[in-house]
């Protein structure tokens, strides 16, 4: 059994040795009153068939039973280390994780989700594949509400080993097909994530995981891509990005597209394809934003909606990216309107959509039941 409580300075209590000369993988598991769940998520991380594993799992102050599961497993398996800490967000237990690894690879796993037995075993071959492969991405499944929810399978457009600059050229469309963003579809090499100093910034709730990789990448030079779907992603639909409201959404959503906008121009790849998907997937952010501010958790007035709503529109780069307000109806309908400088029109037209959606929808069941 390998229990660690965090040191006040930082130091752990607990050495992993080697035992054979195979590659050992590291994977980390960020917990947070994740009781209800977690038994699943353990159970296929310890049957992967790929065993040199050190697991290690990171206890975020959780108040439920979650410490406990952790320890109980920690004592059935000797690969299993625990990792206890007050609350403080699943990038510094992720950041705790990197620090306490030994392995050779990393590999990041939710504690609301589950991977197939082979996940492990088909990253590793496709990183010892040929010399010199710093990243491996895999597709993965999304599950929506539980086991009788939709699935929607998210594939890697492109596949084989890449060299910088073709991967370069491929970020904006695995970027607008949600595969460049997240962590647990790949594999990382310890070493360049400890010697870069590479972290997960701490003060971010959301695209801390984009960040990281975009700072990884900045240290990669190939890269191997396999197709198999091997993750399975549980979200529940109150838990996506848009499940509650956040007032600092916009300044969110604007930093990432000017992070990964910056990025491509630093590796002179911000042109053609790239750049379309990127100004494309900004521009869906705005529309999601500003649906955001209708929220039934959002505590702001009609005329604190109106005001906030001119200004988004009003900001130059949503400005200038106008001609990519194309994706759906909804997208179109807004850049027409953010086009006019209509606060009022965009305010009345969520407005209408949010009073149909939530006021509209019990009607709409009872109908449908009574048919």
């Amino acid at each position: 059994m390998k229990i660690v409580k965090r040191h006040p300075k930082g130091k752990y209590h607990c050495v992993v040795k080697r035992m054979d000369k195979s590659t050992l993988v590291s994977i980390i598991v960020p917990i947070y009153n994740a009781e209800k769940v977690l038994d699943n998520c353990l159970s296929s991380v310890l049957n992967q068939t790929y065993s040199d594993l050190e697991i290690i799992l990171v206890n975020d102050g959780s108040t439920d039973q979650s410490g406990d599961i952790c320890d109980a497993y920690a004592l059935k398996d000797s690969r299993m280390k625990v990792i206890h800490q007050l609350n403080a967000g699943p990038s510094s237990a992720r950041n705790e994780g990197v620090q306490a690894s030994t392995g050779d690879f990393i590999q990041f796993v939710d504690a609301d989700d589950t991977v197939e037995p082979d996940l492990t075993e088909k990253l590793v071959a496709a990183m010892e594949a040929e010399g010199d492969i710093d990243f491996v991405i895999c597709g993965y499944t999304i599950r929506v509400n539980g086991e009788t929810g939709t699935i929607r399978k998210i594939l890697p457009a492109v596949e084989g080993i890449l060299n910088r600059s073709t991967f370069l050229n491929e970020i904006g469309k695995l970027y607008y097909d949600i595969v460049l963003p997240s962590l647990w579809n790949k594999l990382y090499v310890s070493d360049i994530i400890k010697s870069r100093h590479i972290q997960f910034r701490e003060d971010l709730s959301m695209g801390e995981d984009l960040l990281f990789n975009l700072a990884y990448i900045e240290n990669c030079q190939r890269v191997n891509i396999i197709r198999d779907p091997l993750y399975l992603y549980s979200i529940e639909n109150n838990h996506s990005l848009s499940s509650k409201f956040n007032k600092n959404l916009f300044q969110n959503q604007l930093m990432l597209y000017q992070e990964i906008k910056r990025f491509l121009q630093k590796n002179v790849s911000y042109s053609g394809a790239n750049k379309e998907y990127v100004q494309l997937i900004f521009a869906n952010s705005i529309v999601l934003v500003l649906n955001n501010l209708f929220h039934p958790g959002s505590d702001l007035s009609a005329t604190q909606k109106k005001k906030t709503i001119h200004a988004i529109i009003s900001n130059k780069e949503v400005r200038e990216n106008i001609p990519f307000f194309k994706d759906r109806m909804q997208a179109r309908l807004i850049g027409v309107l953010i086009k006019r400088h209509s606060y009022g029109g965009i305010y009345s037209l969520l407005r209408l959509k949010y009073f149909t959606e939530h006021r509209m929808y019990p009607l709409f069941r009872m109908v449908k039941k009574v048919n």
